[in-house]
């Protein structure tokens, strides 16, 4: 075994427990219940509620929150995934129960005070705007809405469905999704009664309600070209990719090997030696297979001059496709294979490395002994089943594709096919 570990299930809840000699102390709960999940025209309650979720608790101020953790240098962090809330904590092994009091205090008594709120609403906004400005995190952002859409996986905020939000959709939202039908939590590092810490942490949490589910989100028949026009652009940010797999799709492992030969092994794989090595066209093009819980996304990010927009597209699809039709050799699989057989465990030396492991485990319900099973299949595979695998995944024909530069690069992807261009909400 890999590391000690303790998985159990107490009042309803997945629970994972690894006990450590040492100081510190890791917890993080998962709730499914992200963007995906917000009420159509309050898009954006997820990231609010996060945002405000310790501004506050019962009788304690943000202020004295911060305070106190500051001086036992404890944190706590709240964020919001596109299907999930996130609640995590680190701090020492003596301040443990005084961090957890803190935590519990605000599971069951967060503020969301109405001033609050609208100071993080108009700092929402003005960070939306300033998006819409940087043309890496435009082309990002529009990438992940429109690779998806319908789908509520597509779902953003915008500056009307931030200012439509009010402090009872927080309340609600709260009350929605912290509930232990929909948590997951873990525990990893040095305390003395693990069990009864993480049983304070979940009777914080109500029971009852509806675990809400999504239908995986399809192929598109078509390819589909969108382009965002920013006139000062000196580069082309380019967004490429389909919907794919869950977490739990059981050929995970053949599918990152054949991504990292791919494209996400950095200057050793397929796409970098075409693209940037021979092609001079970039510095950096990254692929990456990017699995939820009810779906997936492969993705391709790079950037290029605005005179070879068209053909960076162009050589990109023809690297896939023929890395495809011709498939990856035994070499090069044996050479992810040591990538991952070496930095697997690297990535396991913290409690916070392991608690998150743990609750990824629970969260997308893998197995047990997962870890020492994804080494096992990671020996085990084959070039011939890595390339039978990745046929059945990549289709570029189904590629969304997305730019973001000047005048010259909108007319460059012309040369593709038929674009549509997008403005700011």
């Amino acid at each position: 075994m890999i590391f000690e570990r303790n998985i159990t299930v107490i009042d309803g809840v997945k629970v994972g427990i690894h006990k450590r000699e040492g100081e510190t102390l890791y917890g993080e709960i998962i709730l499914l219940g992200g963007r995906a999940f917000d009420p159509p025209g309050k898009e954006g309650v997820s990231n609010l509620m996060a945002s405000l979720f310790y501004r506050g608790c019962g009788k304690t101020s943000y202020e004295e929150i911060i305070e106190k953790l500051e001086g036992m240098g404890a944190s706590l962090n709240v964020s919001a995934s596109s299907e999930a809330i996130t609640v995590s904590f680190w701090t020492m092994k003596r301040f443990a129960d005084e961090t957890i009091n803190i935590l519990v205090d605000c599971l069951l008594n967060p503020e969301f005070s109405s001033e609050e709120l609208e100071k993080e609403v108009e700092r929402s906004i003005t960070e939306l705007k300033r998006n819409w400005d940087i043309p890496e995190a435009a082309a990002s952002m529009i990438f992940s809405k429109k690779v998806f859409e319908p789908h509520p996986y597509s779902r953003q905020e915008n500056r009307r469905s931030l200012r439509a939000i009010q402090r009872k959709d927080l309340i609600a939202k709260k009350e929605e999704v912290f509930r232990r039908n929909r948590a997951v939590a873990v525990l990893s590092g040095a305390h003395d009664d693990h069990m009864g810490a993480v049983t304070r942490i979940i009777s914080a949490l109500n029971e009852g309600g509806k675990r809400p589910y999504l239908q995986e989100p399809g192929l598109k028949g078509e390819q589909r070209i969108y382009f965002y026009l920013k006139e000062d652009a000196e580069q082309t940010q380019l967004r490429m990719g389909h919907p794919s797999f869950p977490r739990k799709f059981p050929f995970y492992e053949a599918a990152i090997i054949f991504n990292y030969i791919l494209g996400g092994g950095g200057f050793s794989s397929r796409l970098m030696e075409r693209v940037r090595a021979k092609g001079g066209l970039t510095y950096s093009i990254r692929s990456s297979f990017s699995p939820m819980l009810f779906g997936g996304l492969f993705s391709i990010s790079t950037f290029t001059r605005p005179e070879t927009t068209a053909l960076m597209v162009e050589e990109i699809i023809a690297e896939i496709n023929l890395t495809l039709e011709r498939g990856v050799s035994d070499e090069e699989v044996k050479k992810a294979q040591g990538y991952f057989l070496g930095h697997f465990p690297l990535g396991l030396e913290t409690p916070s490395q392991v608690g998150s492991l743990l609750s990824g485990m629970l969260y997308y319900d893998l197995e047990d002994d997962y870890p020492e099973r994804f080494l096992e299949r990671i020996k085990e595979l084959s070039a011939s089943k890595v390339n039978d695998v990745a046929r059945n995944l990549i289709k570029p024909e189904s590629f969304t594709i997305v730019a973001v530069g000047s005048r010259v690069a909108m007319e460059e992807l012309k040369k593709i096919g038929k674009i549509s261009l997008v403005e700011p909400e």
